[in-house]
Formats: structure tokens, sequence, C-alpha cells
């Protein structure tokens, strides 16, 4: 119990990055249950629609009702590239930062066992899938730097060592504060002067959903089917920030506190005026876990040329390690031309943190409807993720109720229900060659947000022989712009520095399958 708390207030000492840097309970539980897209090349071409829509390796971790359209045995392996660009401006300098990766992004295998019955009546086949699905993918690296003449990262440590005792009588020892008898802590460092500022921050980590299916097919009109699934996920978030610039004179700290040993000849806290600083803050993040659920689907059709589908997924009980590491050091100059050390370096405590804990994710519930043509398809899906149901879980024998109640409501209180659409179609040039287009419209988790995501995505699929097919496709998420703080604070009047970010991010996936 302690441990989860210090860690929370560990987030809380490091409140100086942005929403996007320091992450909440709120943000890591967001990003175990949330899930973009998976499937493979086929029917992410056509947006992601598997719900009315079956006969694909995409059936075992969708719907799983669609493995009855199976007539034969299938396998098939997807590979992508990911390539993510952030061009971001910070107190009026650009940097564009490219971020690309090849990766695994789906495999699965199906078998076919027949029943050789009347294909007008009885029970046509019972087909068995195991999959593993990439449903997210967290590769990006975000960069930018300027000159802050306003304010210091400093100014943001003060305000957290006049509320933390602990934190305070740490970074005391940096020699880059003071305090005045009764008085709040304040910075030592010039704000008010040209600092160099600089913020870096990695992310990696993969979300995958190992899934076994079983699916059946009843007088080719119902098709039923059921999955277990198992998730297992990593995210993996390293940020640096640095800062450069100058020390107060001794002159300008006593004008602040006529009493500081900044102003004492005889004191070591002198010999840190007027001098060059070099400050890297640290906060590192690391989320693992593993996960399982339940899923169940059917698809009737009507008539030949229209399917109606509907799959249900349980909520998933994923248990999670977070692991944490936030420190400071800093190293002095002569000046800023400098290379040597004029002083011993300050390195804070690691105020970082390794406890467990479990997210149960919403359930997930979605209809779909296909209309078929002569030479080709049209499919939609309209799916319903209650994100505001999402719950925290101790996973100790004598967890604590209330603090389970009180931390759920918290992830609760910033999310809503959001309502994801997909639609995409097929057309068949040839009896070996086609071409798909997709759509795929996010709804957002977040409470007061009324602005949805999206994916668009092209594809081309090709028959090489009787047995062998390839897809490929290329996706376009929406492009992202926002503003992130490297560092916060409530009682200076000072413009926060910001940073204006434009996220572009573009997936290709190739399948290569063969039936048997």
């Amino acid at each position: 119990m302690k441990k989860i708390l210090l860690s929370l207030t560990c987030l809380a000492l490091a409140y100086n990055y942005s929403n996007l840097q320091a992450q909440s309970l709120s943000d890591n539980a967001l990003i175990i249950s949330r899930d973009l897209n998976s499937g493979t090349a086929r029917f992410k071409a056509m947006g992601g629609v598997n719900t009315a829509l079956g006969g694909d390796i995409s059936s075992i971790s969708g719907n799983p009702a669609g493995l009855g359209f199976y007539g034969q045995s299938d396998v098939s392996v997807s590979l992508n590239y990911l390539n993510n660009i952030n061009k971001a401006s910070f107190y009026g300098n650009s940097i564009s930062q490219n971020q690309g990766k090849f990766g695994f992004e789906n495999a699965g295998i199906v078998i076919n066992y027949p029943t050789n019955n009347n294909p007008d009546y009885g029970w046509q086949n019972f087909n068995i899938g195991l999959g593993i699905d990439q449903h997210n993918n967290f590769t990006d690296n975000l960069k930018y730097s300027g000159i802050n003449n306003q304010n210091s990262i400093v100014n943001s440590f003060t305000e957290i060592m006049n509320g933390n005792k602990e934190f305070a009588d740490d970074f005391w020892n940096s020699y880059l504060v003071d305090q005045a008898d009764g008085k709040p802590y304040f910075p030592t460092v010039l704000e008010a002067d040209e600092k160099n500022q600089q913020m870096d921050m990695i992310t990696t980590g993969y979300k995958y959903n190992t899934n076994i299916s079983f699916g059946a097919n009843y007088g080719n009109k119902f098709y039923i089917g059921a999955k277990f699934g198992f998730t297992s996920f990593k995210y993996d978030s390293k940020s640096t920030f640095l800062e450069k610039g100058w020390t107060k004179t001794a002159g300008e700290i006593l004008a602040e506190n006529p009493q500081s040993d900044f102003g004492k000849p005889n004191n070591s806290a002198y010999e840190y005026t007027d001098i060059s600083y070099d400050l890297q803050d640290f906060n590192d993040l690391t989320l693992k876990g593993t996960g399982v659920n339940f899923g169940l689907g059917m698809i009737f059709k009507p008539t030949w040329d229209w399917n109606i589908g509907v799959n249900i997924t349980t909520p998933t009980w994923t248990e999670v390690q977070e692991v944490s590491d936030v420190e400071t050091w800093v190293d002095y100059y002569k000046d800023e031309n400098s290379t040597t050390s004029l002083h011993e370096g300050y390195g804070s405590k690691n105020y970082g943190q390794t406890f467990d804990y479990a997210i149960i994710s919403p359930w997930k519930t979605s209809v779909g409807l296909t209309k078929f043509f002569g030479r080709g398809l049209l499919s939609a899906d309209l799916e319903y993720v209650n994100y505001s149901s999402i719950k925290y879980r101790e996973v100790i024998l004598d967890s604590d109720p209330t603090l389970e109640s009180q931390l759920t409501n918290e992830i609760q209180e910033s999310f809503k229900g959001a309502f994801n659409f997909k639609i995409g179609g097929e057309f068949l040039f040839t009896d070996r060659l086609a071409a798909r287009a997709g759509f795929h419209l996010i709804g957002s988790p977040y409470k007061g947000d009324s602005q949805s995501d999206y994916i668009a995505s092209l594809g081309l699929g090709y028959v090489l022989t009787k047995s062998l097919y390839v897809d490929l496709t290329g996706m376009q998420y929406k492009q992202f712009n926002y503003s992130t703080n490297p560092y916060a604070f409530n009682n200076l009047n000072s413009p926060l520095p910001t940073a204006d970010v434009k996220n572009t991010r573009t997936n290709v996936v190739l399948t290569l399958g063969a039936k048997f």
C-alpha cells in the first residue's frame, strides 16, 4: 500500500513534465485498455472492419464467428513499417524528428474441419484459429529546444520543495535554491536570462493479443464463434530535460535574502554564485504486464448478399508492473564554454518506484453490416467502449477497498464512453487483383473532448497461385496538433514554456498467406 501511495507522490513530484511525460494512473490505465487497429493487411485496408465479415485471419482476434466462413485451412504472417514524424516549435526554434521502425504485425493459422453435411442444413464445419495480433505500437520520438529568458525549471522545483520536505532537503544540496527565514524557497538561478532548454522523449513498446478462437457454420446461414484472449504489453518512456544557464550574483541573492550564505565569501555557497550550470532532469517509466479476456460473436446471413454481425469482448483483467526512475543531475562550470567542472556535481535521490497493480479494461461491443455486390463488398462496424468503467485493483492479499474505490473514481472521472466507426470496401478488378479502401473513426475517451481521431487506408490484394496470396496496405493517421510544457508552476507570474507539436503517423502492412 505504501509503495502505491509513494509512487503516486513521486509522479506528483515530477509534475514539471507535461501530461505526455508525467503520466498519471489514469494515463496508464488508458494505455493498457485502448486498442487502435488490428488484423491482416486486407482487413486493415478496409478500415479494420471484421464484425460482419469473415474468412480472414483477422477473425481470430476480431469476430470469431468469421472463422465459420472458412472452407479450407489458412495461414498468414504480416509485417509492418511504422513511421512517426514530430515537428516541434519551441521559442521560435523548429525541430523535426523522424522515427521509423519495421516490426511484426500479425500471424495466424486456421484449421478447417468440414462435417460433409447437406450444405442447406446442419453444421457445415468447425474451425480452430490460433493467432497473435498487434493492437498498439508505442514507437515515437519527440524532441524540441530553444532559448527561454522568462523562467527556469528551478521555479518548478521550488514549488515542489515548498510542499515536500524530503525533496526540499535533497534539492537544497544543488545550490540552485535559497530560503529566507519562514519564507518560500526561491531560485538562485537567473530566471530572466537566456537559458538553453531541450526536451528529448523516446517512447517504445507494444501491445499484442494472442487468441485461441473457435468458429462454426450452421446451414451457411448462421455463424457462431468464441475466443480466449491473452494480452501482453510493454510501454517504455524515457524523457530527458536539459537546461543550461547562469546563477545569480551574491548581490542579487542578498536582495532577496539579506542573511543568505550565498553572500558570505567564507561560505561554500558563495562559490556557486555567478557561475554556469547544466541541469539534467530524467523521468523514465516502464509499464509491462499480461491480461486475459473472453469473447463471443455471431454472424447471420438473411440473404446471400447480406451479413449481420455482433461481437462482444469481456473486460480484460491485466496485471501490471510499473517501474519509474525520477532524478536530477547538476554540473557547474566557470562559464558556458568550459568543459571542466568547477565544483563536484549534484545528483538527487532517485524518486522512482516499482509496484504492482491490476487494471480491468471495459467491455467492448460491436455490431456490423456487410453488403455483397457482383464484384465486391461494402462493410461497416460500430463499436462502443465505455472507458469510464475502467477499474483499479490491488494485487496484494491485504488490499484496501477504500483506496481501490478512490483510485478507480479518479480514473473514471477522466473518461467517458466512446463510439468507434469503421467502414471499408473491396472491389475485384479480376479474379486475382483486388483494391480496398477504408476509414476508421476513433471517438475520444476523454470527458469534455468531442474531437475524434481517424485512420484512412488504401490497399491492394493479389492471388499469386491457387494457394498463395499477398496483400499490401498503407494507413495514414489523423495529423495530431498539440501543445506540451516541459515543466509547470502555479505561483509565478510568467508564461509556461510551451512547445507546439505536429505529429504525422503512417503505417504500411504486408501480409503473405497460403491456403491449404
